[in-house]
């Protein structure tokens, strides 16, 4: 049975065009930033507070589960206060919240700053792609889908570039008080487009304390045993597994007990749909991978080729220009070619690329000829793949504007525990294949290695001319340990890339074969 209700239209009609589309690129524009700019400044962020990796995750966690309250409640609180009020409190919110991790100088401070930022920002990207769908079918549409787009790919180029700026000319804190800005421009052209009409009670969708309770705590305990399986899973895992089985025991208790009342807060059951089930298995493959690279980029330039904070910065941002300059060619291709083969195609096969080139690095390797051309891969297949996925998986969903609205808030929820799942899986690879080469390196340091002789001389020399020869032997040896502990670093990641090349062969080779089987007997388009 339907129960669904339509939200009166959210824009007004005297307004221009143009302010539309600005608020719609802009709710994806401060989504992206701000997770650029929390990604860059966690080395900075973790010294000034005085937290741990342990710590600063946790922080990650809270976000994540503070994030999945408020998507699954996107359509909830829109249905009570309308379009215009809901924004105006969320970048309220989100203002409020990069203001409090500014001014932060403890771990609780920052941990509530995050949680604010979470609450006012979680929704952004449901409610820009939700407006969009309020658009009549027409070349409007797609200007916002256009518009959507492109706040993503300028939100991912732009946040490294401003947390870079900001360690430049002062501090990290810079960066999240400029967020402020972004925060006042949207809840300003909210205020101009958007209308405040709410349903009647009667036509309220229905949510109760107990699911909330179930929603909230087993995600915050699946993604604490993602988390904490970066430091727990090889010495202890037991707990991890069981908090799993727990975490998800909690979740589909959840979406059983949503589905027994009248008006669910999302309906479960209308989205057992074959196509939106493809589509959110590939957001999710998605969302895992864009996590592990993320985490391994880090590791890769940071750790293992000691590539400098602010230099890291412009790099990612030259990196996340790809994503414009691939939306740039695929929105002038859309229109006329949506077959959806051909974007899967190229956006795999860049994701071969990228490994493939970060698979061949060495140390003395130069960052900007060497990797920049692998990032600018990257940032192309993240706008080319996932922008395919949401144009074929929404297909059959956009005529009833809460069904569509309730399948955008799965899919951004699913997003929070694919891109924490990606970046626990990239961390356990790392933690095997770092602790097998470092066993490997370090059974070849031999007193009868002839290289190693020479090298340990030649460090012991160095530093018996800058600090004496009393203590230069044990300086030389604790420098010879650093540089095993980075090389083995660097052929960690190396064999993370490599694996990620092999990955996305064979994706591509899916996508081909599942597009001359469906184009057969009957010359059908297919699915993907």
């Amino acid at each position: 049975m339907n129960n669904s209700v339509a939200l009166p239209p959210p824009a007004t009609t005297a307004s221009p065009h143009w302010l539309l589309y600005a608020l719609i690129g802009a709710m994806p524009l401060a989504e992206f930033m701000q997770t650029g700019v929390v990604a860059f400044n966690a080395g900075p962020v973790m010294g000034s507070i005085g937290a741990s990796p342990e710590e600063y995750s946790l922080v990650a966690t809270l976000y994540a589960v503070v994030a999945i309250g408020m998507i699954s409640h996107h359509r909830w609180v829109m249905e009570r206060l309308g379009w215009r009020l809901f924004i105006q409190l969320s970048c309220a919110l989100f203002g409020c919240g990069a203001v409090v991790c500014g001014a932060s100088d403890s771990l609780v401070g920052f941990a509530v700053g995050r949680a604010l930022m979470a609450a006012g920002g979680a929704s952004f990207m449901t409610a820009g792609r939700v407006l969009v769908n309020h658009i009549p079918p027409s070349p409007r549409r797609f200007n916002g889908i256009r518009s959507f787009a492109t706040g993503l790919a300028v939100g991912a180029a732009a946040g490294p570039v401003l947390a870079a700026v900001a360690m430049s000319v002062g501090t990290w804190r810079t960066s999240f008080f400029a967020l402020v800005l972004l925060a006042v421009a949207i809840g300003l052209l909210a205020t101009v487009e958007l209308q405040d009409t709410v349903l009647a009670p009667q036509e309220h969708s229905q949510s109760y304390f107990p699911g909330m309770l179930l929603l909230m705590g087993g995600s915050f305990l699946l993604l604490h045993a993602m988390q904490r399986s970066a430091f727990d899973y090889f010495s202890e895992p037991l707990p991890v597994i069981a908090a799993v089985a727990a975490a998800l025991a909690a979740l589909g208790l959840f979406v059983r007990l949503n589905g027994s009342r009248a008006l669910p807060l999302i309906r479960f059951g209308d989205l057992v749909q074959r196509r939106y089930l493809i589509g959110l298995a590939v957001f999710g493959t998605c969302y895992l991978i864009l996590g592990a690279d993320n985490y391994m980029m880090g590791v890769l330039l940071q750790r293992a080729m000691g590539v400098p904070l602010e230099p890291l910065g412009r790099y990612l941002s030259l990196g996340a220009l790809g994503g414009m300059g691939a939306w740039a060619v695929m929105s002038r291709l859309l229109p006329r070619q949506a077959g959806p083969t051909r974007y899967y195609v190229a956006g795999f096969g860049l994701l071969f690329l990228f490994g493939h080139l970060l698979s061949r690095l060495s140390e003395d390797a130069n960052v900007l000829q060497n990797v920049v051309p692998a990032l600018l891969c990257h940032g192309a297949l993240v706008i080319v793949v996932l922008s395919t996925t949401a144009m074929q998986t929404f297909q059959t969903l956009q005529r009833d504007p809460t069904t569509f609205s309730h399948a955008n808030q799965v899919k951004n929820m699913l997003s929070q525990f694919g891109i924490a799942a990606g970046m626990a899986l990239a961390t356990l690879c790392m933690q095997w294949r770092s602790s097998l080469h470092y066993a490997q390196l370090s059974e070849s340091l031999s007193p009868t290695n002839l290289a190693l002789q020479a090298t340990l001389g030649k460090l012991t020399s160095y530093f018996a001319s800058l600090h004496g020869t009393a203590t230069a032997s044990q300086m030389a040896l604790a420098q010879l340990g650093q540089m095993v502990t980075q090389e083995a670093t660097l052929m960690a990641a190396l064999d993370y890339f490599y694996a990620l090349s092999i990955f996305a062969a064979v994706c591509v080779g899916l996508a081909l074969l599942e597009h001359l089987v469906r184009a057969g007997p009957n010359r059908r388009r297919g699915l993907l």
